[in-house]
């Protein structure tokens, strides 16, 4: 079987497997298309009835547009008549008179109250007048009259002439000789003109209606919008489609892909690496699977924040890829993790060749806008044919080999064997029987004792150390503290300490020292101040205990003073002001700067053991402390000196300025009971 095909399975599977993770997901089968339908229904309602109001307003605005129009026209043909049916009356008499037509006067008359008639007006040529009455009725109206149209001749609300004759009495008793515009008639759109047939106060209105013509019937506007409507739902129809496709294959790649990186995760990797297992037992091939781990990953995210993290994964992913073929597999599992997958190797060799390659790869600096970073990754490489017959089994040797890699070397490769196995195995164990000693309150505190010797020796205070007492026989705090910080189960059992510390040293305030004059020190870990309202959590302890702030000694790791971006000097700073002393402990041996002494509020210097136990045979050791001791005074920071076991070695540190010491000398860690004894000294004194 080709690359080619083992990519068309994955595809074919991938494609299959997100169908049924979206059955799973859905409790109700088919609830997405039914909600996807009644999206589509819904839209094509909305079209239809946007074809709809659209249809509507554009009949509306033409029977506008047409009836001002014909309105218009009426009005101008009702002026024509007028003048018309005058000219014509004048001429009529003139000829019956032998007078010139500009002889004769029109004007209105009323008889018997009811009957209006044209009064004519003849000017003989004695100078005497003689005056004819012309009865209007409806034959001058007919005769004048266009076969579409209706002419009214009112006076006083009533209609004197008709161009519908008799017949059309009805109609002329339901007239409204007032109303301009559009008027309905029969079941028929007229539009009415009255117009005033001329200036005289008794005058006649002259009304003309005509059918409104539009060049479209309520029909043919109906299926003007079921066409419009047959558009829209044909458009909403394709783009939900294209939607909807795009859609799924969204879907179907955010199943099987890393959102941040563009590379296949954890589910994608199980199916493709089944298929390259099968091809590696096929052709007697090795396949071999890198488990990365990126070395200072989480300084750089809880220092320069989320989104600088997010382009170092980013530009890993595609180094990764860029060191690998096509046919290989490049995951991501999450956070730093990452999984690649080569096949058709000849030799175990050719896997290292490749860690080499990687780890070369990563430790090139990322260039980015505003900071230039180093990083770099350890690596587990996990073999087939091997142990493992699985993918899960085969991750799993990959991440126990990449473990083992980040225990012996940063920024190297380690090759799985089957003692990683057991060791991880009893990592696991040692984690449960952790959680388990926590829920049952099975962790002791022990104190040991921290005294002033300037003036002989005084009793100073004590330093919580937390203990582990088993069934099995002590487990050691080197065993489970790192194991504690790495599962951040530190956090709550840093909080446990510190209470208890605080419960403990109130008690002994009372019962021994009034005073206050001692102080209680606590180790305080980097995972218990990210993870936040670590000022708040010491002063609810303070506050539980009634201890005074001033009696509590924080001892902090030098790693945390290179954390000058984060949250974390802010919080120094708040627990400081609360009147907290802070202590930096075993200074010289990992990442200080002299800078930090300076920047950041500690009271308390202290030298660590390996600086102090060759003091009194190797001089370098000796100038190591005494140089310490000095930045210390000069800073105005108490000097304090941890592992003293001889009295040479504290006379020494007294004579170089050191006058709080620490150690077995002046006592082992001791349980609670045990401490009476001392106090009571401490009390006499």
């Amino acid at each position: 079987m080709t690359s080619a095909d083992i990519a068309e399975k994955l595809h074919d599977q991938a494609h299959q497997s997100a169908k049924n993770k979206e059955e799973r997901l859905l409790p109700i089968p088919g609830i997405r298309e039914v909600q996807a339908g009644k999206r589509l229904l819904l839209a094509m309602t909305t079209a239809g009835i946007f074809s709809l109001l659209a249809c509507a307003a554009f009949y509306l605005f033409e029977m506008e547009r047409l009836t001002s129009r014909q309105l218009a026209a009426l009005a101008h043909h009702a002026g024509q008549t007028i003048h018309a049916a005058d000219l014509g009356w004048q001429r009529m008499l003139s000829v019956e008179s032998g007078a010139r037509p500009s002889e004769v006067a029109l004007s209105w008359r009323i008889t018997d109250g009811q009957q209006i008639n044209r009064v004519a007006t003849l000017r003989q040529a004695n100078g005497q007048s003689k005056i004819r009455l012309i009865p209007l009725d409806n034959a001058w109206l007919t005769s004048g009259s266009q076969p579409d149209l209706r002419l009214y001749l009112v006076w006083r609300n009533r209609v004197v002439a008709s161009s519908l004759g008799e017949a059309g009495a009805g109609e002329a008793s339901a007239l409204e000789p007032e109303v301009i515009g559009r008027i309905a008639r029969q079941g028929a759109l007229f539009v009415q003109a009255p117009t005033r047939w001329d200036s005289q106060e008794n005058s006649p209105l002259l009304v003309v209606q005509q059918r409104l013509s539009l060049p479209f019937s309520l029909s043919e506007i109906a299926l003007a919008g079921l066409f419009l409507w047959g558009i829209l739902a044909g458009l909403i129809w394709l783009t939900v489609g294209i939607w909807l496709n795009k859609a799924l294959l969204h879907i179907q790649f955010l199943a099987y892909h890393d959102p941040l990186t563009g590379l296949i995760n954890r589910a994608a990797l199980r199916i493709g690496l089944t298929h390259m297992l099968a091809e590696s037992r096929r052709n007697q091939t090795l396949l071999a699977i890198f488990y990365l781990d990126l070395d200072r990953f989480k300084t750089i995210n809880d220092s320069l924040g989320h989104a600088v993290g997010d382009l170092v994964l980013k530009e890993t992913g595609q180094r990764l890829l860029a060191c690998v073929r096509d046919t290989d597999f490049v995951a991501r599992l999450g956070g730093d993790e990452f999984i690649v997958v080569v096949g058709e190797l000849n030799d175990p060799n050719d896997a290292a060749a490749i860690a080499r390659k990687i780890n070369g790869s990563l430790a090139e600096p990322i260039i980015l806008p505003e900071h230039h970073l180093q990083t770099g990754c350890s690596i587990g490489i996990a073999i087939h044919p091997g142990s493992a017959i699985d993918p899960d089994s085969l991750i799993k040797q990959g991440d126990s080999a990449m473990y083992a890699a980040k225990q012996t070397e940063r920024g190297g490769y380690h090759f799985y064997d089957e003692s990683l196995g057991a060791k991880v195995e009893q990592h696991l164990s040692l984690e449960l029987k952790m959680r388990r000693a926590m829920s049952e309150g099975n962790f002791e505190l022990q104190y040991q004792p921290v005294v002033s010797n300037q003036n002989g020796n005084r009793l100073n205070g004590f330093e919580a150390l937390i203990r582990w007492p088993h069934s099995d026989g002590p487990i050691a705090p080197a065993e489970f503290i790192p194991l504690a910080e790495e599962t951040g189960l530190i956090v709550p059992l840093g909080d446990w300490v510190l209470r208890q510390a605080c419960k403990q040293m109130q008690a002994w305030h009372e019962q021994f020292d009034p005073d206050n004059k001692l102080s209680i020190s606590v180790n305080v870990s980097v995972r218990q101040l990210h993870a936040g309202n670590f000022p708040e959590r010491v002063a609810e302890a303070l506050a539980e205990s009634g201890l005074p702030p001033s009696s509590l000694i924080l001892e902090l790791t030098e790693s945390l003073y290179i954390d000058r971006h984060s949250a974390i000097p802010d919080a120094l700073h708040r627990l400081r002001k609360m009147g907290v002393r802070l202590a930096m402990d075993d200074f010289g041996t990992g990442y200080s700067a002299l800078a930090s002494l300076s920047r950041l509020p500690i009271n308390r210097l202290k030298i660590d053991r390996s600086f102090v136990r060759n003091i009194t045979r190797i001089p370098e050791e000796l100038a190591i402390a005494r140089t310490i001791i000095a930045i210390g005074q000069q800073l105005g920071l108490e000097i304090v000196a941890e592992g003293v076991e001889t009295t040479e070695q504290a006379t020494l540190l007294n004579d170089s300025g050191c006058h709080i010491l620490q150690g077995w000398l002046f006592g082992r860690p001791l349980a609670t009971q045990e401490i009476s004894t001392i106090l009571d000294q401490f009390q006499s004194t």
